[in-house]
């Protein structure tokens, strides 16, 4: 007989918890730890109750904790300390950013909340088999996912790319320091060009300056 998985959930919306929790207690390989998490004693949480999975959500409201963490702090913790739990984030902001940017804190599942039960179980079978998992909804909005859940690919990325590839070679460019003049010269173009393609980057990045625009790439993920 196969020890059943022992799984808690991170979760500060109680009924979204209890729901959640009740669900996935039917299922005959799940065991649902109920202690409420106190990051403060995560040693103790972690051995006394043998934890394999948590269920983790991203904007936790804990201003009454003494932690305070979001979800992204908390993953990073526990996988940096306990590489063998795995972590299965459950969340509302279901873009390519914030699965990228919990799957760099360790996670290595992501289910929307927008999702059904079906695919927390899903998650769980997979991610429990040392597996990536992600919803189908954050694969449709994904041109590399297959590649992703393969581990071929470090990051997802999104069907629609902000820049054009030109955009993005003179992104690379200002990203190394390279002066507009420098960049006209290396693709042999006049200093206006490079001008305007600068302009249409600050644009679709919403940002005033070079240091704003590498900052917002990079949060993006958008240069590696």
């Amino acid at each position: 007989m196969h020890e059943k998985l022992k799984v808690a959930y991170i979760e500060d919306h109680k009924s979204v918890k209890e729901g959640i929790n009740y669900l996935l207690s039917k299922q005959p390989e799940i065991e649902i730890v109920e202690d409420d998490f106190d990051l403060t004693l995560m040693d103790e949480f972690i051995s006394t109750h043998r934890i394999s999975i948590f269920i983790l959500d991203l904007q936790l409201y804990t201003v009454k904790q003494p932690w305070a963490l979001n979800g992204y702090e908390i993953c990073e913790r526990i996988t940096r300390k306990y590489p063998d739990v795995r972590i299965i984030a459950h969340s509302m902001y279901d873009n390519i950013d914030s699965v990228n940017a919990i799957f760099g804190k360790g996670a290595m599942g992501f289910v929307s909340k927008k999702s059904g039960c079906s695919e927390l179980i899903n998650a769980i079978e997979q991610v429990a088999a040392g597996k990536r998992y992600i919803c189908p909804e954050i694969e449709l909005k994904s041109k590399n996912a297959r590649n992703f859940l393969k581990n071929s690919d470090e990051f997802l990325k999104g069907i629609e790319e902000p820049f054009t590839r030109a955009e993005k070679q003179i992104l690379e460019k200002i990203a190394k320091g390279f002066s507009t003049k420098e960049i006209a010269q290396q693709f042999e173009v006049s200093e206006k060009t490079i001008e305007t393609h600068r302009k249409h980057l600050f644009v679709k990045a919403n940002v005033k300056n070079a240091a704003e625009l590498i900052a917002f790439t990079y949060s993006r993920r958008l240069l590696m």
